[in-house]
């Protein structure tokens, strides 16, 4: 997902818990367990979300989006949409290699069963070395869907089953404002990864009532059986130049989602205005089950510059206070929306969800409650868009949040919980013609109770406790599209101002941690036809930059700016003994450049951006 999102303003990449997990901050708000990462328009477990083999492309939807995407966090939502049954026969095979050793391969094949009635089976496969010192990312996938249609009706169900093996690299360690060490050297060791099996279940209904009216049944369910192995840093000697790790591991941890909604869709002509009318209803179970927190004793005497590995063992004994925490939370909601086209380019949107939710939180050994309650609000949001011309449109919206604050596993709360609460005022525009679409967005973000890394504590768990009040407010420029018949363009900035208003004396006034005032790409792509085998030719290069951001929720220590550059070539050659061939080559990071993603929130945790890296990837449509 951070490769997906590196070309979209306003996004940041956050705690990724070593590499392991999706976590985007979207406007300053946002990380790994928001719910914010959409299958479908299904929330998603924490963990990996993207996968190449089965993503038919990414919806980034920023500013009012929890109207229709239930509890989320005021910057935005993005939507994985997997790829749909084949409607006629056929059947790809793909493969890629990495400069860094091994790679991974895909084989699609579908088509229809019977009059309406179509299929789709695809499998995945891969071993691919990790870009560190040791380690491989390793991964299993088989995934089926169905689709029917008939008359007024059309259904679809989906089911993906994922056998992963990830590289656990908690990155860095951070003193008096600087890496202890290069990134040559891994701090941890060889067995830190996490490892599990997650199941995606989706389905989908649709039902044409009349010329201008069906309804819309959604339903979803996912579940990660999760398991980790951590050789945490706790602390280091400068006088010796040693390190202190630990080992800790999730020992399991049950994550599971279900969901449903139902949507009355309507398009009508009354009173001389144009109505799409929405309304409905939904329904979310969210459940967290851990087991066993193991957290072994201190050791000592490593040494990050010339490392020896296998001085701590993958063994403990079971932590009680951080074992045993169970989340459950229960939602549900009514929304009503009218987009209503009064004519003269002006499109009033107003709406409003009413949110019910039921958020229960304990653990350790005893089990304790800690949090057992219910909450409700009504959530207004009204947009307004002007299009004076047939390419010039001005719009302007405001939007509320309220969802609950989910406390990580192996994670402490300081305080007494609250729900988060967020409104959002947003106005800009957009330029578009036959060739190229602009846009600029300025937005002014306030929410109240933000849940936060406020450092270690000293079993080594991450300390969290709620910030009142968290304010950003910024600027989003983008320009997509094509200049000449060969020439395409992508670029884009962002101001971001995300700090802290109402905390303690310590924090109060302090940036956003992960955060980055300025951001920034392009890319540029050319392309072209050739006449043998009726072949398309492209080639494009584009540069992303990250301007310097705060580690830790005080500000203590602080992130370099970077910037990277990416290349790649592409060739498709449409007849080769009847099939469509294709051959591309990716340069990630070109120049190597050594640069930090994110933090944990810690200076003991501080994530390396991945080196240079060469991918040769080899298609073939059957």
């Amino acid at each position: 997902m951070e490769d997906v999102s590196k070309y979209i303003p306003g996004i940041s990449i956050g705690n990724s818990f070593g590499g392991t997990q999706d976590s985007l901050i979207k406007r300053g708000f946002g990380g790994a367990d928001d719910g914010s990462i959409l299958r479908n328009g299904v929330r998603m477990p924490i963990g990996r979300n993207f996968d190449p083999a089965t993503t038919e492309r990414v919806e980034v939807l920023k500013g009012p989006a929890s109207l229709f995407y239930g509890m989320q966090e005021p910057g935005g939502v993005i939507n994985v949409i997997t790829k749909q049954p084949r409607k006629k026969w056929g059947a790809s095979v793909d493969t890629s290699w990495a400069s860094l050793g091994g790679g991974f391969g895909n084989i699609d094949v579908g088509g229809p069963l019977a009059p309406g009635l179509a299929f789709r089976l695809i499998g995945g496969f891969k071993n691919e070395n990790y870009w560190r010192n040791f380690g491989a990312n390793k991964q299993k996938l088989v995934a089926p869907s169905l689709s029917y249609t008939h008359g007024p009706l059309s259904a679809e169900v989906s089911y993906q089953w994922t056998d992963y093996h990830n590289v656990l690299d908690r990155g860095a360690v951070f003193y008096n404002g600087s890496p202890i060490s290069g990134r040559k050297h891994r701090l941890d060791e060889h067995w830190a990864a996490d490892y599990g099996t997650r199941h995606l279940l989706a389905g989908s209904i649709n039902y044409r009532l009349t010329a201008h009216d069906k309804l819309r049944l959604s339903s979803g369910w996912n579940e990660d059986n999760y398991h980790d192995r951590q050789a945490d840093p706790s602390s280091y000697n400068p006088t010796t130049g040693l390190l202190t790790r630990r080992f800790r591991s999730n020992a399991g941890t049950v994550r599971d989602n279900s969901y449903v909604s139902l949507d009355f869709i309507s398009n009508h002509h009354f009173l001389g205005m144009t109505h799409d009318f929405v309304t409905g209803g939904d329904y979310e179970n969210r459940r967290i089950t851990q087991g066993d927190f193991l957290t072994g004793k201190n050791t000592g005497g490593f040494n990050p510059y010339s490392p020896v590995y296998g001085m701590i063992t993958p063994s403990a004994p079971v932590d009680n206070n951080l074992s045993g925490y169970h989340t459950r939370i229960n939602s549900a909601s009514w929304y009503l929306k009218d987009s209503i086209h009064l004519g003269h380019g002006i499109t009033i949107a107003p709406g409003v969800r009413y949110q019910w939710f039921h958020y229960s939180y304990g653990g350790r050994y005893p089990f304790v409650k800690m949090t057992d309650a219910s909450y409700t609000k009504a959530l207004p949001f009204i947009g307004i868009v002007y299009q004076p011309t047939k390419h010039f449109s001005l719009f302007g919206d405001y939007s509320q949040s309220f969802n609950p604050n989910q406390i990580s596993a192996g994670s402490l709360l300081s305080g007494p919980y609250k729900p988060t609460s967020g409104r959002q005022f947003e106005v800009g525009a957009r330029y578009q013609n036959a060739l190229l679409t602009a846009d600029v967005a300025l937005y002014n973000i306030h929410k109240k109770n933000v849940l936060q890394a406020a450092g270690l504590t000293a079993d080594n768990a991450i300390l969290q406790r709620l910030s009142g009040l968290v304010a950003s407010k910024g600027i989003e420029a983008e320009i997509t599209g094509h200049l000449t018949r060969h020439w395409n363009i992508l670029a884009n900035y962002a101001f971001t101002y995300a700090r802290t208003i109402k905390d303690t004396p310590q924090t109060a006034g302090k940036l956003v941690y992960n955060v980055a005032k300025h951001t920034g790409g392009g890319f540029l792509t050319y392309q072209t036809t050739m006449p043998w085998h009726q072949s398309a030719f492209r080639i494009g290069a584009g540069a992303r930059y990250v301007g310097r951001r705060p580690g830790d929720i005080r500000n203590t220590f602080w992130l370099p700016g970077y910037a990277t550059v990416d290349m790649f070539a592409s060739w498709k050659l449409r007849k080769i003994y009847h099939h469509t061939a294709s051959l591309q080559v990716n340069a990630e990071n070109i120049a190597n450049k050594a640069y930090f993603t994110s933090t944990a929130g810690t200076a003991n945790r501080v994530s390396w951006g991945q080196g240079r890296t060469i991918r040769v990837s080899v298609g073939v449509e059957l």
